[in-house]
């Protein structure tokens, strides 16, 4: 990132911020404390007064990024930045962005802004495919939280579904897959591609779990039969899930108790 950009998040910088957020975000590089809604800004300010695509060119050289903020700055204009881009430029972009994600942060903010793949399902979707299987924690981690993102709770024609207010009994064995399947492309794909093992490490462990329990209190049926038939998550994953679930507010007290007695020990 450019020296001109550095300078404007140095000058940003908040001392206590940054003291808190250091113990929330292990392994990364050096922290300035930057707030997020400060980054956000600055992204769009970059997209609309510079040459954003030459502000992150590559890593290497000397614009190569020293501090956390940069990478995390770097993403959210990638995710700004290619809502209307071309297709081949997008996979690019996303492609050489993913190897620098190294903690859940930059992980989750970028998915959240990177909206291209809500606009382009089909496609990302087959792009994400080795990333959803690589043994890498945070290629992982990234292509489970794009599908969190634009994908799990979006029916065909691009509309975003609520999750349930309650979850009842009645909503756990009522049969509601033939009229999902058609209306929710996805949901039958991605329940699939979340029941595995997941070996990579805890940060995709726990975007599995929070994916799974997501999808629990929007689509509670089809969720329940994959956790219950043949269900072959790693034990870790599986009990962090029903945790999550049980964390929620949505499922009714009956469902709890159903939910805490299929943990496994």
């Amino acid at each position: 990132m450019r020296d001109e950009i550095r300078r404007q998040l140095v000058e940003r910088a908040e001392t206590k911020y940054r003291d808190f957020s250091s113990s929330l975000i292990p392994k990364s590089k050096p922290l300035l404390g930057v707030r997020l809604p400060v980054l956000r800004k600055l992204a769009k300010d970059v997209i609309k007064n510079m040459d954003w695509k030459r502000e992150i060119e590559s890593y290497e050289g000397q614009y190569e990024d020293i501090y956390f903020e940069e990478v995390m700055l770097r993403g959210i204009i990638i995710g700004y930045g290619t809502q209307k881009e071309e297709v081949q430029v997008a996979l690019q972009l996303l492609r050489d962005f993913i190897p620098h994600i190294d903690n859940w942060s930059v992980c989750d903010s970028f998915c959240n802004s990177f909206t291209f793949a809500a606009a382009n399902g089909e496609l990302i979707w087959e792009f994400l495919q080795p990333y959803l299987f690589s043994e890498k924690e945070f290629e992982t981690r990234v292509a489970v939280i794009l599908l969190l993102n634009h994908y799990l709770k979006y029916d065909k024609s691009g509309k975003k579904v609520s999750r349930k207010r309650v979850i009842s009994m009645a909503d756990v064995v009522t049969d509601t897959s033939k009229e999902n399947k058609e209306n929710y492309p996805f949901l039958e794909r991605i329940l699939s591609m979340l029941n595995r093992e997941y070996t990579q490490g805890y940060y995709a462990q726990m975007a599995a779990a929070w994916t799974t329990a997501e999808a629990f209190v929007t689509f509670p049926y089809e969720t329940m039969q994959m956790l219950q038939k043949d269900c072959k998550m790693d034990m870790w994953t599986y009990n962090k899930t029903l945790q999550k679930i049980c964390e929620s507010r949505n499922p009714d007290v009956e469902v709890k108790k159903m939910i805490k007695a299929m943990r496994k020990r």
